[in-house]
């Protein structure tokens, strides 16, 4: 197993992709240190523990480093996956709702990194791993926080990278549309759940919609010693949308 013995902390741990990584993990072997908003994640193993954390306060962020310590003595690898988007445009969004976006997105990321790296210093083969979204990239309409906060994702990751090399990788995925229970609820609640799929999948070279299996598999191959001469890179995991915005 690629993570036998190693201490993965995950963010957004409770849900979505965030959850679909940390049981990865596990399966490979890891010690899993999962945090989110949450009272619990819907994960119960010997070797996982779940912390939670608000982590758009940086002493949240810290807690979650202080008890994966605690609990299991060190920090190998973070992975960022906690996030949201809110729908709206530059006239519908409140300015409270475009920082609160940032806050979340962002100065997230910006905590749970800094309160890790001293830490991830210590062991070797050290790895970051941050979600941001191919819409960092290329915006649409009613997005007007998302789509920059992503983009900001991506370079503090290349920051990071610069920064902390060569002791610890800081590599990036950017997903496209996910098939988490945030989507899926958007089939069962439209009145042809088929229409929409199809209208969400069209969108893709690949003509699918992610599966959240497509992210933990880069994802592990980032935070893995397969990826050791990978730092700084932005890794498109979005079915070839990249392909589209050249």
């Amino acid at each position: 197993m690629k993570f036998e013995n190693q201490v993965v902390i995950v963010t957004g741990a409770s849900s979505g992709i965030g959850e679909g990584v940390a049981k990865r993990f596990l399966a490979e072997g890891a010690k899993v240190v999962g945090c989110g908003i949450e009272e619990k994640m819907n994960i119960q193993d010997p070797n996982a523990i779940y912390v939670q954390a608000n982590l758009t306060e940086y002493a949240a962020a810290e807690k979650v480093v202080a008890k994966a310590v605690e609990a299991f003595g060190k920090v190998d690898k973070l992975i960022c996956c906690a996030g949201v988007t809110f729908i709206g445009s530059l006239e519908s969004t409140s300015p409270e709702s475009f920082s609160r976006e940032f806050q979340i997105n962002v100065n997230g990321v910006f905590h749970m990194c800094k309160a890790a790296v001293p830490e991830l210093k210590k062991q070797p083969g050290a790895a970051i791993v941050n979600i941001a979204s191919d819409l960092g990239l290329a915006p649409i309409p009613e997005r007007i926080g998302y789509c920059p906060s992503k983009a900001a994702v991506i370079m503090l990751t290349k920051c990071i990278a610069l920064e902390q090399a060569p002791a610890i990788r800081a590599n990036c995925i950017m997903p496209g549309l996910v098939r988490t229970p945030m989507i899926e609820a958007r089939f069962t609640e439209a009145p042809d759940p088929e229409a929409v799929e199809r209208e969400m999948a069209a969108i893709y070279p690949m003509a699918r919609i992610g599966k959240i299996e497509d992210m933990t598999n880069a994802i592990v191959y980032l935070a893995s010693d397969d990826a050791s001469f990978v730092t700084g890179e932005v890794l498109g995991v979005c079915g070839g949308t990249t392909a589209l915005h050249i």
